[in-house]
């Protein structure tokens, strides 16, 4: 017969001692932390923190493709003001979070659109001619006597700026010069044929040259002056027969002297001054030098008389330049 094992198990009786400790424990935390829980689910719920979705990006916009015109239509061409100054960029501010890149929209291709037509330049108009004068022809017919003396020196003194100035006054020209005395002179007149001086060298050249070589009672020789008149009717025939440009528009004749013609001359004098001005633009005028400081009423009334019927100018000297008074008598 076998024998019974009577020997208590210890590791049973701890076992059992452990799970009613542990189980002792247990109630008593329970007592002691459920009323804590109980207060605690009284408690409002603090608000949860709002999640911030990403704002979607507008979809891009697709340019709407401009019609092309069947015609050009006419442009008009505004007058385009400065552009205004470029603004100094502001830095913006960067962002929390990138959202993802959208996909690409595949926009269509518009069609080429031809340039607008250019604004046509416009054409210059004419230039309005700054001269004061047409194509001019003059004659001088200037008295050498010997109360002549300054008029003279001063035509040698001016005959450059003479030129000058009618270069500028008149689009062309040409002079002619003549030099008389007293009609009981060896050779009363001294003549420089008409030449066009503007343009040609050798023409103004010749002009100054025969303008230089001038001297008081130039042609006396043999001759007398015993006289005051002088020969006028002469020098102003002798001017007529000038060789005149066709191009010229206005041939005048201008006398420059302190004595009228002979007595039996006046007349005649005056006459043959309006026929020639019935000539296609010719004219006659006259500068009364007064060389004796006192004026003449006998001189005075013939040229002034002689320029009426030449249709000229009577240009009364008060002592300034001679290229003064000669550009007088061309207006």
């Amino acid at each position: 017969m076998r024998r019974r094992n009577r020997e208590l198990s210890l590791f049973g009786m701890s076992s059992l001692d452990l799970f009613a400790s542990a189980l002792g424990a247990f109630i008593l935390i329970s007592i002691i932390i459920f009323p804590l829980i109980a207060d605690a689910s009284r408690t409002e719920p603090a608000e949860p923190v709002p999640v911030l979705a990403a704002a979607p990006l507008p979809e891009p916009i697709c340019p709407v493709c401009a019609s092309l015109p069947t015609a050009p239509e006419p442009v008009t061409c505004p007058v385009v003001a400065p552009p205004p100054p470029t603004p100094a960029p502001v830095p913006a501010a960067a962002p929390e979070a990138q959202p993802a890149a959208p996909e690409p929209v595949a926009c269509p291709v518009c069609p080429a659109v031809p340039d607008p037509v250019p604004c046509p330049q416009p054409s210059p108009g004419p230039v309005a001619s700054t001269y004061q004068l047409p194509h001019l022809d003059l004659v001088i017919a200037l008295d050498i006597t010997s109360s002549m003396g300054s008029q003279v020196a001063a035509l040698k003194a001016e005959v450059g700026q003479l030129s000058d100035l009618l270069s500028r006054m008149a689009p062309s020209f040409a002079i002619g010069l003549i030099a008389f005395g007293d009609r009981n002179w060896e050779r009363p007149t001294t003549t420089f044929r008409l030449r066009q001086i503007s343009g040609p060298t050798l023409n103004r050249a010749a002009f100054r040259g025969f303008v230089n070589d001038l001297d008081l009672r130039m042609g006396l020789g043999g001759g007398g002056n015993n006289d005051p008149p002088e020969a006028f009717l002469l020098a102003l025939t002798e001017a007529a027969r000038m060789p005149w440009r066709a191009e010229a528009e206005r041939k005048v004749i201008v006398l420059v002297t302190d004595h009228p013609a002979y007595p039996e001359e006046v007349g005649r004098s005056v006459a043959t001054a309006a026929a020639i001005a019935r000539l296609p633009g010719h004219r006659v005028s006259t500068v009364y030098i007064n060389s004796q400081g006192v004026v003449d009423r006998q001189v005075e009334t013939f040229l002034q008389n002689v320029a009426n019927a030449g249709r000229g100018q009577f240009v009364r000297d008060v002592g300034g330049s001679l290229t003064v008074n000669l550009l007088l008598s061309l207006l």
